[in-house]
């Protein structure tokens, strides 16, 4: 069984500006983790579009993810299919005070990993949550410097 994966972030900054750093896909490349992140069907972010994520490190995959859940500045769903492998992902923008947010992440994976161990599996499920919030961190700084 996997374990479940949670990590959380927090930032000086309005859910509305760290939603809008998550949600710029392109935030992912050019880093040589993933080579692609790419919408399949649907417009972006409404519930039942689908999108493509290509990975390179640290395993070389295709995932395959549907939008289930979709609450501007509050949450978000995607439901991601790759290697024998559906993992739910959950992100929730909290609202601390006035002017922080905690941004939380929580990956439960079911199913039975084809090309990796359950362990690498989990390191790689672990490496990628983490990613994710901190490539929205380091895009929302890129946005809005500090004066």
């Amino acid at each position: 069984m996997l374990p479940r994966i949670e990590y959380s972030v927090r930032a000086r900054a309005s859910p509305a500006f760290l939603w809008e750093a998550f949600c710029d896909l392109s935030r992912l490349l050019g880093r040589g983790i993933y080579t692609e992140a790419t919408w399949t069907e649907g417009k972006p972010w409404q519930v039942g579009s689908r999108l493509r994520y290509v990975v390179a490190q640290p395993v070389a995959a295709t995932v395959s993810a549907v939008v289930t859940l979709f609450e501007p500045y509050s949450k978000i769903g995607l439901l991601n299919h790759a290697m024998g492998v559906t993992v739910q992902q959950l992100v929730l923008f909290v609202p601390i005070d006035r002017n922080r947010t905690r941004v939380a992440m929580v990956m439960d994976a079911v199913g039975e990993p084809t090309s990796l161990t359950p362990e690498a599996t989990s390191s790689a499920l672990e490496f990628f949550t983490k990613d994710a919030l901190d490539t929205m961190l380091a895009r929302y700084r890129e946005k809005h410097p500090k004066p």
